[in-house]
């Protein structure tokens, strides 16, 4: 039948729409605040990253509690391979304090230059 749409693609339109719902509320409740860094510790090269020469870039969303310390770093992409030495480091990190819990989003660096060194 003509202008009718089948219950698979009904289904379909739906989905799309749901899942657009879903991550326009997700991008809203994860904006970072960008509290000011007080101190910060440098990751270490993870060696197996250095020998297979790995660089790249890690970016983690950072949970900050009010007291400015980090309770989870978790991974949103990079190198799997620098993921913990990146996450080990930033745990270590402290913030200022603010009124309320907040998301950080943070980015770390692991230049060639640091892999090529043995």
């Amino acid at each position: 039948m003509i202008g009718r749409s089948s219950p698979t693609a009904r289904f379909r339109a739906v989905s799309v729409l749901f899942a657009a719902i879903f991550l326009l509320s997700f991008a809203t409740l994860s904006h970072a605040s960008e509290r000011k860094l007080i101190s910060r510790v440098r990751p270490e090269y993870p060696p197996i990253a250095k020998r297979m020469k790995i660089t790249g870039t890690v970016l983690l969303s950072v949970v900050v509690s009010p007291s400015g310390q980090v309770k989870a770093a978790n991974f949103v992409m990079g190198e799997h391979v620098l993921l913990e030495a990146a996450q080990a480091a930033v745990v270590k990190w402290k913030y200022e304090p603010a009124d309320e819990q907040t998301i950080e989003d943070v980015e770390l660096e692991f230049p060639r230059d640091a892999a090529d060194t043995k």
